[in-house]
């Protein structure tokens, strides 16, 4: 087994130590899978997204609220579409925020979600990038006649 897949082993364990944690971080491998855990304290997330892993905390859903708003601004779109496609609306308008993306490949990744509400999903079904449109019916299941 090589060292790298031994790092990312240790890194997916349980109840690692901080200190531990903040060690792993700075191998890239291991990166990613910290960067999935659900117990990051806000301090270690933020050093992996100075360290580049900014998409994969953001396609992590136990972000905090904080984290969140701050990568639903990330310049970069492929962060925005990785928040976009399992956040709740932790916090309160994140979705609504995601759903006005400039960037259609956000709207997309959006319309995936199964966590919007229906006003969302009909904004979402209004889109004018024919993509999101159709990501919308295909996710919809109980869509409303009109839409």
């Amino acid at each position: 087994m090589s060292l790298d897949v031994e790092l990312q082993e240790l890194a997916a364990q349980e109840g690692l130590d901080l200190d531990l944690l903040q060690r792993l971080v700075r191998h890239p491998g291991a990166r990613r899978c910290v960067a999935r855990r659900r117990d990051l304290p806000v301090e270690l997330i933020e050093e992996i997204i100075l360290l580049g892993a900014a998409r994969t905390i953001a396609a992590n859903s136990s972000m905090p609220a904080g984290v969140k708003e701050q990568l639903a601004g990330h310049p970069r779109p492929d962060v925005r579409a990785a928040l976009a496609a399992n956040a709740s609306d932790d916090p309160p308008g994140l979705l609504v925020r995601l759903s006005e993306d400039a960037d259609p490949m956000v709207r997309e990744f959006l319309a995936m979600n199964e966590r919007l509400d229906p006003p969302i999903r009909a904004g979402l079904a209004a889109d004018p990038e024919p993509r999101v449109r159709v990501l919308v019916i295909e996710h919809w299941r109980d869509a409303p006649e009109e839409v």
